[in-house]
C-alpha cells in the first residue's frame, strides 16, 4: 500500500481508537484499515499496537511513530496548503463545531457571503453548546467561548472580547422597575441558565471597581441555551444575563435594554481552537478571518 495512506490510516485508527471508526472516515473497508497498519509493521519490523477486544494502545514504538506521523502528514499538509493559499482558494470539506447560538443568531445570517467568497468550500457545521474533542469527531475547527487549559491540546485563535450583558424587555422593567444595585436582582424574575455540561445553574457575574462578584439569580424558568433565554427575556418574562453577541440584536432593536451597565464583567472571550497536532490549513485560516470580520462589536456605544 501507498506509504502515506498507511500512516494517515495508523494515525487516524490510534486517536479514535478504532478500526472501523478510522475505515468509515477513509470511506474503505475495514479489512483495508487493517491491512494498512499490518503493512506499517511489515515495512517497519516492529508491532505499532496492542489489540484487545476492547481498547488499542500503542506500543512505545508506536508512540513514537505516531508522533513522527502527526509531524511528516503536517509538512505534506502544509507544502500543499502553501499553493492553495497563495492562490487565495481555500478549497475541500471544512468540518466546523460551534455552539447552537452562535450559528443561529451570528453565523447563518452571513453564511450566503460566507460559501460566496470561497466556492470550493464544502462546509459542514456540527452545532454542540458542549466541547466536543476535535481530533476523535474529525473536526477541523471549532468556535468557543471558554478558557482553553493550558495543557490542551488545542491551539486557539483569539477572535474578540465578549462581555455579560444583563438586560430586559422594557415592558417588564416598565411593570417591574429598573434594578439600580445588583442586590435589587433578588426582588426580579431571573431567568436561569443551566450548564449543558455540568447541568448547574450558572451564578451572574458583575464587575464593580475591578473586583469580581457573583450573584445566583433566582427565578420560575430555566433554559439550557442563552439564545433562548434571550428570547424569553425579549417576550418578557423577566431579566437575563447572556453574552453581548447573543443578545447585540435584541438590544439595538429596543426589545432588550441593558441594566446595571456599570456593573458589566468580561465573559470568556470568543476563539476559533484548532487541535495542535495539525497544521493551520488556508480553509481554517479563511473561516477564522470570517468569524472575526462578522463578529458584533459593542453594542453600548
Amino acid at each position: 500500500m501507498d506509504q502515506v495512506f498507511c500512516m494517515k490510516m495508523f494515525a487516524r485508527v490510534l486517536e479514535l481508537q478504532s478500526f472501523s471508526r478510522a475505515s468509515e472516515e477513509f470511506d474503505v473497508a475495514r479489512s483495508t484499515a487493517t491491512e494498512a497498519v499490518a503493512d506499517l509493521e511489515k515495512r517497519l519490523g516492529v508491532r505499532l499496537l496492542h489489540r484487545t477486544t476492547r481498547k488499542l494502545t500503542p506500543t512505545e514504538d508506536g508512540r513514537a511513530y505516531y508522533e513522527n506521523c502527526v509531524r511528516i502528514l503536517a509538512d505534506l499538509h502544509e507544502a500543499e496548503e502553501s499553493l492553495t493559499s497563495a492562490k487565495g482558494k481555500p478549497r475541500g470539506k471544512l468540518r466546523v463545531s460551534t455552539p447552537h447560538g452562535f450559528v443561529r443568531m451570528i453565523f447563518f445570517p452571513e453564511l450566503p457571503r460566507f460559501l460566496a467568497r470561497y466556492p470550493d468550500l464544502e462546509l459542514e457545521v456540527v452545532m454542540s453548546d458542549k466541547a466536543v474533542n476535535l481530533v476523535e469527531e474529525g473536526i477541523d475547527c471549532a468556535v468557543r467561548a471558554a478558557a482553553i487549559a493550558d495543557d490542551s491540546m488545542l491551539v486557539a485563535r483569539h477572535i474578540a472580547n465578549v462581555r455579560w450583558m444583563t438586560c430586559a424587555a422594557p415592558e417588564y422593567l416598565k411593570k417591574h422597575g429598573t434594578p439600580k444595585r445588583i442586590e435589587d436582582l433578588a426582588g426580579h424574575n431571573c431567568i436561569r441558565f443551566v450548564s449543558p455540561s455540568t447541568r448547574r445553574v450558572m451564578d451572574w457575574q458583575f464587575e464593580t471597581d475591578g473586583k469580581r462578584s457573583t450573584f445566583t439569580p433566582r427565578g420560575n424558568l430555566a433554559v439550557n441555551g442563552h439564545e433562548a433565554a434571550g428570547a424569553a427575556a425579549a417576550s418578557g418574562v423577566g431579566i437575563v444575563q447572556a453574552p453581548e453577541p447573543l443578545v447585540s440584536t435584541a438590544i439595538r432593536e429596543k426589545r432588550l435594554k441593558p441594566i446595571l451597565t456599570q456593573h458589566i464583567a468580561p465573559a470568556p472571550s470568543l476563539q476559533v481552537v484548532y487541535p495542535s497536532n495539525r497544521y493551520l490549513t488556508a480553509k481554517v485560516r479563511a473561516f477564522a478571518d470570517f468569524v472575526a470580520e462578522i463578529f458584533p462589536r459593542d453594542v453600548l456605544r
